[in-house]
């Protein structure tokens, strides 16, 4: 049981030290240690706060890479920069590139753009004509789950408490208790900083022609 796994249980009310429930083992602890997981993987995909460099050989008459990395998942990629030219690739995708060259598919020659397709596949515009050229990607990645109470969980202080709130928001979902569920789900996400991924309209009117805010008058005494 990790730190964060053991402040969950404080807060569902959990005796930490001889838990009834969730006993400190791989299986007692499956559902506390799947939430937290749950969040550590959002967090980061959403906040892009976790990056590697993730270096892509190009080949010639080659236009399109799988890649592969070992240790986590790519979440996307935020930038490429070719280190032989000096210059950063532009991002595009498939219906832009075709809109503005239609024979894009046999066009060769140094790297210009590059498009994300999937989950772990790369295009390149223009197709390189010789070996060797090597581009940095700056990719935002997301950690493999972590399976055991050794494993590091590095996160940010303020991550750290909201990964704690969503593993207790999960328990009270799977308990049927909505309003706590609700409670803790609003405190991960306003102590993530990520509120605005789900704003809370109010209610308003509309109308043909346009949003009209509705005034109140009274009558003439």
């Amino acid at each position: 049981m990790n730190d964060l796994e053991s402040h969950v249980l404080r807060l569902i009310g959990e005796n930490v030290t001889s838990p009834d429930v969730f006993l400190d083992t791989n299986a007692g602890l499956a559902q506390i240690r799947g939430s937290v997981n749950d969040a550590v993987q959002e967090l980061c995909m959403v906040t892009g706060s976790y990056r590697r460099t993730y270096h892509l050989v190009l080949l010639a008459n080659r236009q399109f890479y799988r890649l592969a990395p070992q240790n986590d998942y790519l979440g996307y990629i935020v930038g490429a920069w070719d280190r032989s030219m000096h210059r950063r690739l532009e991002r595009t995708d498939l219906l832009a590139l075709s809109q503005r060259d239609a024979w894009w598919m046999k066009r060769t020659g140094a790297a210009l753009s590059y498009m994300q397709l999937g989950l772990n596949h790369i295009g390149i515009y223009m197709t390189p004509s010789t070996n060797g050229t090597v581009l940095e990607l700056d990719c935002v990645m997301i950690p493999k789950s972590y399976t055991d109470d050794v494993s590091p969980v590095k996160l940010r202080n303020n991550f750290q408490r909201a990964a704690v709130y969503l593993g207790v928001s999960e328990f009270y979902a799977s308990r049927g208790d909505a309003q706590r569920a609700t409670d803790y789900l609003n405190r991960y996400l306003k102590t993530a900083g990520i509120m605005q991924l789900r704003p809370v309209t109010s209610d308003r009117q509309y109308r043909l022609g346009g949003y009209e805010p509705q005034m109140k008058t009274e009558a003439p005494a």
